[in-house]
């Protein structure tokens, strides 16, 4: 029985196929996403979607070359940003991800995105498909022939089954906003408030029924959220474990049962029923790299030479002696309830203002910055968790980080096998969703850590 999972990421593009009898993955190609286009407003941040989809069907061509026997395809991709389509299933616009800034640009006194966040009646933020469609329609921007809107992932299904028009499952529908959680629908009321039009937006699916098959056969199922995904690919017992990923951003991810409103956090549903907690930074990975890039921009000033820094230094750096830590903010770009928010540093004294502290401030600054978002969980569901999950390479490439992790958390810290939680995840939903696994719980088995331990 072998399942695939596609990932249409931010940066990447990932194919995976999985043996369901055993977790292995038996096929596995990761390329760069080529679909950035560059130029353009300042704060624009757009993607081609067909040289993303076209990409991805390489990678499929492959991976069903070598395993045409697949039982399901499974979808996951980059949440929050959307794409215009038209009515023969065509897009008629760029991707606007998650990190296009538009909605940030001043409107009537305010911002765009405070503007929809009050109208909705719900917090929202630059980057999320609801804010981007109100600002282009604000702007004259939705393209004349445009029937509907979708994420990237849906784009692709309709791809690889001829569909015309999007159907999305409720964790993209909930990912762009205006979208009614508890009765996972979008919100009639809360799309004309913001004069949006709700027939605009697509049919959304609670369930996971197939929407086509591919041309050898291969059942497809709907798109899902690449942090849904990634959860359920890394952790085996949603209730006893937290994720932690580190890429582009930051996040942590706990499981909750049933609906309810926790200030400062995402909710986002998963697959199959229940929920999960995100509490999401801008700036994780981002601040480590930003760092890198001032110790090669040092090392210019000093010496002349363009000198790369290894990651592998940066991430051995540690203070030579434990004790009097610099303590660094790393919300370098803001928050999403609050852009203009800017990351610091303090405690600086003569005896910590070295590379070594600052690279290990840093990592500590990535790990307080969710332990932050960590405390705001019911404390009922916290005392649940004995452990934590870490997935994404910045995690997976830096022993310091697990060990700042650990100590921040007080809890061990256990990587993922597999390389590419989320397409590994999207998988296991497809195989749920094809009935090749009985039901999540099982589908949590297949995962499989580098440390294995019997008290998982």
């Amino acid at each position: 029985m072998k399942l695939l999972g596609l990932d249409l990421g931010t940066t990447t593009i990932c194919g995976a196929v999985l043996d369901a009898t055993d977790g292995r993955i038996v096929f596995l190609q990761t390329e760069r996403n080529p679909a950035a286009v560059p130029g353009g407003e300042p704060w624009e941040n757009i993607q081609d979607p067909d040289v993303a989809v076209r990409t991805a069907l390489g990678i499929l061509e492959k991976a069903l070359e070598a395993h045409g026997d697949a039982d399901g395809i499974g979808v996951a991709c980059q949440m929050h940003g959307i794409l215009y389509v038209d009515d023969a299933g065509d897009a008629v616009s760029p991707l606007y991800t998650w990190e296009d800034g538009r909605g940030d640009l001043p409107f009537q006194g305010r911002t765009y995105a405070s503007i929809v966040s009050a109208s909705l009646g719900q917090p929202v933020s630059t980057g999320m498909g609801v804010v981007t469609h109100f600002v282009n329609a604000s702007m004259g921007r939705v393209p004349a022939t445009a029937q509907s809107l979708c994420t990237i992932g849906d784009y692709l299904v309709m791809k690889l089954t001829g569909r015309r028009a999007p159907v999305m499952d409720t964790t993209c529908a909930a990912s762009i906003g205006g979208f009614d959680l508890e009765k996972l629908a979008f919100s009639g009321k809360r799309l004309e408030a913001i004069g949006c039009d709700p027939s605009f937006f697509p049919e959304v699916t609670p369930s996971y029924p197939a929407l086509g098959e591919t041309p050898p056969g291969v059942p497809v199922f709907p798109a899902m959220g690449d942090n849904q995904a990634s959860f359920l690919g890394s952790v085996s017992d949603t209730r006893r474990m937290a994720l932690v990923n580190v890429g582009t951003g930051s996040q942590i991810s706990l499981f909750v049962p049933d609906f309810r409103e926790i200030h400062g956090l995402d909710l986002r549903p998963l697959p199959f029923g229940g929920y999960i907690g995100v509490g999401a930074g801008l700036c994780g990975g981002r601040a480590y790299g930003a760092l890198r890039e001032f110790f090669q921009r040092t090392v210019k000033l000093v010496t002349g030479r363009d000198q790369e820094v290894p990651w592998e230094i940066m991430n051995g750096m540690t203070p030579p002696t434990p004790g009097d830590p610099l303590t660094v903010d790393t919300r370098f770009a803001g928050t999403r309830l609050s852009p203009g928010t800017r990351g610091s540093i303090s405690n600086i004294g003569l005896s910590n203002f070295t590379p070594e502290h600052f690279a290990a401030g840093v990592r500590d600054g990535i790990v307080s910055e969710l332990l932050g978002f960590y405390g705001l969980f019911d404390p009922a569901e916290r005392e649940q968790v004995v452990r934590l999950v870490g997935s994404g390479n910045a995690i997976r490439l830096n022993e310091q980080l697990r060990r700042a992790f650990e100590a921040g958390f007080a809890m061990p810290l256990r990587v993922p096998r597999h390389r590419e939680e989320t397409s590994f995840g999207a998988a296991l939903v497809a195989g749920v969703a094809a009935g090749v696994i009985p039901d999540m719980a099982a589908a949590g088995a297949l995962v499989r850590y580098e440390t294995q331990s019997a008290a998982m």
